[in-house]
């Protein structure tokens, strides 16, 4: 099994009311659980973009 590593952010009282509104209306376990899925989501799309640049250049 993978090693678990915590981390921690700030955020105002505003975005952590944000987050856990939109993790309710989500229906996700919490609102911490709701920061990571979609932080993973952003993540996984930005590679994805800049992996297929990288492609596009080579072809150049």
């Amino acid at each position: 099994m993978k090693k678990s590593i915590s981390i921690s952010i700030r955020v105002s009282e505003e975005e952590l009311e944000k987050f856990k509104e939109a993790a309710r209306l989500e229906e996700y376990a919490s609102y911490s659980e709701f920061v990571r899925r979609t932080a993973l989501i952003e993540a996984n799309r930005i590679i994805k973009e800049n992996n297929e640049g990288e492609n596009t250049h080579e072809h150049n």
